[in-house]
């Protein structure tokens, strides 16, 4: 491998890494929304055979930047699955809300695999990445991604 792409791959590592904490600062910081937009409930009440992926999910982070989790909600809006930041919580079980940030739109899913956005901001951009969804079981799925090189796998579990 050439130094330049070894270095290269690297930068972007660290980048991705320290960006973490910047995305729950940034996150924190989003003004209140509207009340009146709130109640504006954009989820369709049919029911279809992939609405198990509605609701909570933990995601566990172990960095040296993070050691905690997020939970996310997944819900459904038209045709698509949309998570948002729901409540933080640290290694020692302290938990904090979170603002509604739009984390992950499922722009595919037939209950078993699926593909989407995953929405990062860090240093004050916004990235939208591809990713994909593989189910586990009803209870746990991964998402993985790579950008320019970075790849990464998280796995999504049932809060």
């Amino acid at each position: 491998m050439k130094n330049s792409t070894l270095l290269f791959r690297s930068l972007i590592i660290i980048a991705l890494l320290a960006g973490i904490p910047h995305l729950f600062a940034y996150a924190t910081e989003q003004p209140t929304p509207n009340v009146a937009a709130a109640t504006v409930d954009t989820t369709t009440t049919e029911p279809t055979k992939n609405d198990f992926i509605l609701g909570n999910w933990k995601v566990d982070y172990q960095t040296p930047e993070l050691t905690g989790a997020i939970i996310y909600t997944i819900k459904k809006e038209g045709e698509q699955f949309t998570a948002y930041t729901h409540q933080y919580a640290d290694e020692n079980g302290y938990t904090e809300q979170a603002e509604r940030t739009k984390t992950l739109v499922i722009t595919q899913f037939d209950g078993y695999k699926g593909k989407g956005t995953y929405l990062v901001a860090y240093e004050g951009k916004k990235y939208e990445i591809e990713c994909q969804i593989d189910m586990v079981d009803e209870n746990t799925f991964k998402l993985s991604y790579d950008y320019y090189g970075y790849a990464d796998v998280e796995t999504w579990k049932r809060a």
